[in-house]
């Protein structure tokens, strides 16, 4: 018999949560935190990205499109093609849709042919402004691409037009995706009354999965702050523009009837500038002619001379010249300079470990793009290759982490370049680092700061696009920090005429009695993001890079201390402890002028940092969406992530990261079932009918009960012993006594519950099963919804008003317990050094089928749900096939071979009712329906 799959993970990289036709919200998190990368699969990907953009479509009338986002009005009139240019694109719709001078619409005109003619005949012969062409590339992908992706053509500056039929993601300016027409072909919705501009039918979703793959890569390969692309289906098309927070996206609009109304869209795109086009002015690309992109190939090649081991113990004394010191530990080697060593011509004499010269090695990788970054507010210069990490979502902070050459210095360090969201009193990661090592005699073991900074003025255009004033005036009331931040400047037209978008939601999110900043557009339901970079000098390892069981827990140890230090000195909570979060650092050691390797775990990633005071009462949540990485967050903070992180939750989050490591890299007795306690503890969530996720039940229950039991077997670890026989790890002691703190705390918890249960026993608001507080127990191996059970409900923290936030037990409440437990256990006897072993996650382990099918599953049942609460007897509409493109209403009566000049003349009518200007929200139906 076939080995049973495992439980349905509900997880998938998201940086942000999104809601299924607005009835709930789906978790967000990163396998990258778990160490797990897996390959580009375009049909998952794609099927999965969706999520990523649910309510994050705006659409709007074309003309609002024109006037507010491609081309402002105070960048003066409108630019008018020439009439060259009108007779070309008239006369090139025309032969098509229309040939032999015939008064009806042609039928059946195929994709290919739609493609020919816009790019050969439309675009390359109107001879668009500033020297932009197109190429197709429909059948042949990148030679530097992965994911091995064809985007059906691009705009180019004219010396950059692909001659091969690939396309040029370096280079690509304005992407194009053509269909052959039909709603079913469409991903937008122009007629939704839910103001969900997204389409949630199968074959539509697959449309907008692939402009969303096609976006991600574009902006993987360059440095961008937006980004302009066309869909056109048929006869119609749609204008989008692109960015971090959302896309900005046109009503469907058919040129069929007036060809002058895309060439109008095309013709003001190649008139933009760079920056306007969206092109990052920060980042400047690298000719490999030039002297800075073959400085690089020689920083990166190996010499044995600088080039140090940095295994623990090894030995350096041969790098560093004798020292007057009798004892201490080195600067990190970057920064140290070795005066005596010998080096190469070309390369600086500072020593540096191997595998970070050899790292920064693998990121120049053959025809990707290097680029010259600027960093904080006096530019300072970084040169960088291919991303080490970078986010797999489309939209929310996009990540990437790089190894970087300093050129001021000629150090190889760590550069990272995101978007962060914007809050009242939530400061940029460098600010928080800056502080915890302004000492230096007491400066923390976080990383060290060379450069950092908000770029520019850069922010998300789609979160404040047609954003009411009085939103951007509210954004400093209510706030935790009288000193907040000014707001930057950013693009922030007025309330536009004709824009849809989804409901207000804010008021949800708020909590009664909590006063947190607001983000700049919450009432628009994007978040406000605003470009950042930060270089640091420490480039790590990855902690799943430990030796042996006990160097982990001394790594892990030495974070707890700095969070311990950041919390009692700084009044700072880290509030996103994951094994992402957590690294290696190595460090010399000096003894006697002898140089030999230490390492050192570090705590990175302050970003999701906060100011705390020592009172938990007067704590509030400032961010209404979780803070920290799913898998590692408390079980607490999960039932309730309105409520603030406390120390408690991050000391419980320490105990997920060993837990994690543990079970995956050292041995013990559950080697074959690694995989299937991954899956269910880490990657599987319960779903609340409301929406509402919380932490996996088996999770749940371990944490609340202490015990370390799966599948009906008890954790054991154990090494191999010099006769090849197993001996138990003292590893098991550790983390029994470990539990049993936690165990403490959540019957403290419950306890508080069993008090608030009774009080509500006569309260009409109790519902039974079936009801809006009706509990899922996940969903099992085929799929399916497990019925809830109340003998394993999860665990809900309290919420009465005027009752104080949770006071954990006494040995929860600061560090001191969790490090002495620590100490005791790591220096009690003598632990082996024999106990990691390869790791033991299936190497076919992909999340990626099972979350496609349960989501699916839990998403027509949240619909169903909805449906069914709401009296109506309509069920959800699945994939609506019905034609639009070849109807005398929708392609229209033949286009004039003059086209007119008049604006609002040459746009011709708009498909149905809503294409009435600011008339968007005319004739609004269900979206199920």
């Amino acid at each position: 018999m076939a080995d049973r799959p495992p439980p349905t993970p509900l997880v998938y990289a998201s940086s942000e949560q999104s809601s299924p036709s607005k009835i709930g919200s789906w978790i967000s998190a990163n396998p990258g935190k778990l160490g797990d990368t897996l390959k580009h699969n375009a049909p998952l990907d794609r099927k999965l990205a969706v999520w990523d953009n649910m309510n994050r479509s705006t659409l709007v009338d074309l003309d609002v499109f024109e006037d507010k986002i491609i081309w402002p009005q105070d960048k003066g009139p409108f630019p008018a093609p020439t009439e060259r240019a009108k007779r070309i694109a008239t006369e090139a719709v025309q032969s098509l849709f229309y040939p032999y001078g015939s008064a009806t619409p042609a039928k059946n005109i195929s994709e290919d042919a739609i493609a020919q003619m816009i790019v050969h005949k439309f675009i390359n012969r109107v001879s668009l402004p500033n020297k932009h062409k197109a190429a197709l590339s429909q059948l042949k992908s990148s030679t530097t691409d992965d994911s091995q992706l064809k985007v059906d053509a691009a705009i180019y500056p004219d010396d950059q037009l692909p001659v091969d039929e690939r396309p040029n993601w370096t280079h690509m300016r304005f992407f194009i995706e053509f269909k052959k027409g039909g709603t079913s072909n469409d991903p937008f919705d122009d007629d939704a009354a839910d103001g969900q501009a997204e389409s949630w039918a199968e074959s539509r979703q697959k449309i907008r999965g692939q402009l969303l793959d096609y976006m991600r890569n574009v902006f993987l390969y360059q440095h961008r702050t937006g980004l302009y692309s066309l869909l056109i289906n048929g006869p119609e098309f749609r204008a989008m523009r692109w960015d971090r927070s959302g896309v900005l996206v046109t009503k469907a609009t058919n040129y069929a009837q007036d060809p002058v109304s895309l060439l109008r869209i095309l013709w003001a795109f190649a008139l933009l500038s760079l920056a306007e086009q969206g092109l990052d002015p920060t980042a400047i690309l690298l000719s490999p002619d030039s002297a800075e992109y073959k400085r690089m190939d020689l920083w990166a090649k190996a010499n044995k001379a600088l080039d140090m081991p940095y295994m623990p113990g090894d030995d350096l004394s041969q790098f560093f010249p004798p020292s007057t010191a009798a004892t201490g530990t080195c600067d990190p080697p970057q920064t140290r300079p070795a005066p005596t060593t010998r080096f190469k011509v070309n390369q600086p004499s500072t020593p540096v470990f191997d595998f970070v010269r050899k790292k920064f090695r693998e990121s120049l990788v053959s025809n990707w793009p290097r680029y010259k970054l600027f960093v904080g507010p006096d530019g300072r210069e970084f040169l960088v290759g291919k991303p080490d990490f970078d986010s797999k979502s489309m939209f929310g902070r996009g990540t990437r982490g790089y190894i970087a050459l300093d050129l001021r210095t000629g150090e190889l360090v760590w550069l990272k370049d995101s978007w962060r969201p914007f809050y009242v009193g939530v400061e940029p990661e460098g600010e928080y680092l800056r502080t915890m090592t302004a000492d230096p005699e007491n400066r923390l073991a976080v990383p060290t700061v060379i450069a950092h900074g908000d770029v520019g003025e850069q922010c998300t255009f789609a979160s404040t696009f047609a954003a009411p004033k009085a939103v951007e005036d509210d954004v400093h009331e209510g706030t935790e920090s009288a000193d907040a931040p000014p707001t930057p400047a950013a693009a922030d037209p007025p309330q536009a005429a004709g824009v849809k978008r989804r409901h207000e939601e804010d008021a949800s999110l708020e909590t009664a009695g909590a006063t947190r900043g607001k983000p700049l557009t919450t009432k628009q339901g994007l978040r406000h993001l605003i470009h950042y970079r930060i270089a640091v000098e420490e480039v790590c390892l990855t902690l799943d890079q430990f030796t042996h069981g006990v160097q982990l827990l001394k790594l892990i140890e030495d974070c707890i201390i700095t969070h311990r230090d950041a919390y009692e000195r700084f009044g700072l909570l880290h509030r996103d402890i994951s094994t992402g979060n957590i690294l290696i650092l190595p460090r010399i050691d000096e003894i006697e002028e002898k140089h030999t390797v230490a390492w050192h775990g570090l705590l990175t990633d302050w970003e999701l940092a906060k100011y705390v005071p020592k009172d938990n009462a007067l704590q509030r949540a400032r961010q209404p969406e979780r803070t920290g990485t799913w898998q590692f967050m408390s079980v607490a903070y999960v039932a309730n992530p309105e409520r603030p992180v406390i120390v408690a939750d991050d000391l419980e989050s320490f105990f997920h990261v060993v837990l994690y490591q543990a079970v995956r890299y050292l041995r013990h007795s559950w080697s074959k079932r690694v995989t299937d306690f991954i899956t269910t503890y880490f990657n599987t969530f319960q779903q609340l009918s409301n929406g509402t996720q919380i932490c996996s039940h088996y999770k749940d229950l371990l944490i609340r009960c202490g015990k370390l039991q799966h599948g009906g077997s008890a954790l054991r670890f154990y090494h191999i012993l010099s006769d090849k026989s197993k001996g138990l790890s003292p590893m098991n002691n550790f983390l029994d006594e470990w539990l049993s703190l936690f165990v403490e705390r959540y019957a403290a918890i419950q306890g508080l519950e069993d008090i608030d249960d009774d009080d509500d026993d006569d309260d009409d608001d109790d519902e039974a099963p079936g009801g809006e507080d009706l509990l899922t127990g996940g969903i099992d191996d085929d799929g399916r919804i497990i019925p809830y059970d109340p003998s394993v409900a999860s665990l809900e923290i309290w919420t009465s008003e005027g009752r104080d936030e949770e006071s954990p037990p006494e040995r929860l409440r600061n560090h001191a317990t969790m490090l002495a437990l620590f100490s005791k256990h790591r220096t009690m006897g003598a632990w082996p050094k024999q106990d990691k072993r390869g790791d033991q996650l299936s190497k076919d382990y992909d999340p990626r089928p099972h979350v496609i099918a349960a989501r699916s599953r839990v998403e027509s049942a949240l619909i169903q749900a909805s449906a069914d609460r709401s009296g109506s007897s309509k069920k959800p509409r699945l994939d609506p096939e019905a034609s639009i493109h070849y109807d005398t209403g929708s392609a229209g009566a033949r286009p004039s071979s003059s086209a007119p000049s008049n604006r609002s003349a040459s746009r011709g009518p708009r498909r149905g009712p809503s294409s009435s200007r600011g008339n968007a929200n005319a004739h609004r139906t269900l979206s199920w329906s």
